[in-house]
């Protein structure tokens, strides 16, 4: 007739040996011990091997996984600096190219931000590599650094059009010293009117 609103589960015998821990548990160092005793005595010698060879090979294929998970996330902040490098250009384009005091901040504060970046790459990217040797974030760096020096060349394009950059011979005229002169012209009668 009616079934009862609960049904019992009938029992399952879970054996340590064919059930693996997920990615990511870490068990007690006392669980350990005792699930260490327990397999010893009631596991095999081959069926041992069996399962500790293939738990070498999971544990190798989640290291691989986390180290192509690491790329991953360097390559994510490598394409994020795009989106603050086009902001910078955007506030650029809106501070005008008159020289006035906030235009000045904004682009001096540009050359910063990149020229820091640039500088600080190494430690930010070794941050993602996390000692794994496997995980070669350089072409993340390398593209990071491409993205930071479009910014770079932006802000000192910009400090050109405001007339700062000191790119015409004019601009190092104090520097120079007085030719010599090739005349030279000496006094003669006074001529009074």
């Amino acid at each position: 007739m009616n079934a009862p609103a609960f049904a019992v589960r009938p029992r399952v015998d879970t054996d340590s040996s064919t059930v693996r821990e997920p990615p990511g548990y870490v068990q007690s160092d006392r669980a350990r011990g005792e699930r260490r005793e327990k397999d010893a005595s009631s596991i095999a010698g081959d069926s041992t091997r069996r399962a500790t060879s293939t738990s070498h090979a999971h544990d190798a294929a989640i290291e691989l996984q986390r180290s192509k998970l690491r790329v991953r996330r360097a390559f994510a902040y490598a394409q994020s600096s795009v989106s603050s490098v086009g902001m910078m250009g955007f506030m650029m384009w809106m501070s005008g190219s008159s020289v006035q005091v906030f235009s000045i901040m904004v682009v001096f504060g540009g050359v910063a931000q990149t020229t820091r970046a640039i500088l600080g790459s190494k430690a930010t990217f070794e941050a993602f590599r996390d000692g794994d040797e496997r995980a070669n974030v350089a072409p993340a760096r390398m593209m990071f650094v491409l993205v930071q020096l479009a910014g770079l060349l932006l802000a000192l394009r910009k400090l050109n059009t405001m007339g700062l950059l000191p790119s015409h011979a004019s601009d190092w005229v104090g520097g120079w010293k007085p030719p010599r002169s090739l005349e030279r012209a000496f006094g003669g009668i006074e001529l009074e009117f």
